[in-house]
């Protein structure tokens, strides 16, 4: 049985990094999430091919805190994201499509578009 530490997180909505956190787009309800920095920290890292067990690994280093709650709180968090609808997990790794690889300030316009169109995000 595979726990939620051993999905794969992966980002869902376009998103923009501010200095208070990470603002995304949630597209199913039009809206913006502006995340706190845990939450921002994980975004950033659920790249669809870094389990949550690793992300849990590296953040509680860097928050200087016991694996076991890091792994707890990352969980918990994970949990939130989702149904704030802006990630989702897997239980297999994949590749980011162009337009959630990157800030959308960092991304080609042209390039993005393809990709949203390829991902079935726009309406044509």
């Amino acid at each position: 049985m595979t726990t939620s530490l051993d999905q794969y997180p992966q980002r869902d909505g376009l998103y923009r990094i501010l200095p208070e956190g990470v603002a995304v787009h949630n597209r199913y309800q039009d809206q913006i999430v502006v995340l706190d920095a845990l939450s921002s920290e994980i975004w950033l890292r659920a790249d669809g091919k870094t389990s949550l067990r690793e992300i849990a690994a590296d953040l509680a280093g860097w928050f200087k805190k016991p694996s076991a709650v890091m792994n707890r709180l990352v969980a918990m968090l994970v949990v939130i994201l989702n149904s704030e609808g802006v990630l989702y997990q897997q239980d297999q790794p994949s590749e980011l499509p162009y337009h959630l690889a990157f800030p959308q300030e960092d991304q080609d316009i042209n390039q993005m578009y393809e990709s949203l169109s390829a991902a079935g995000w726009l309406d044509e």
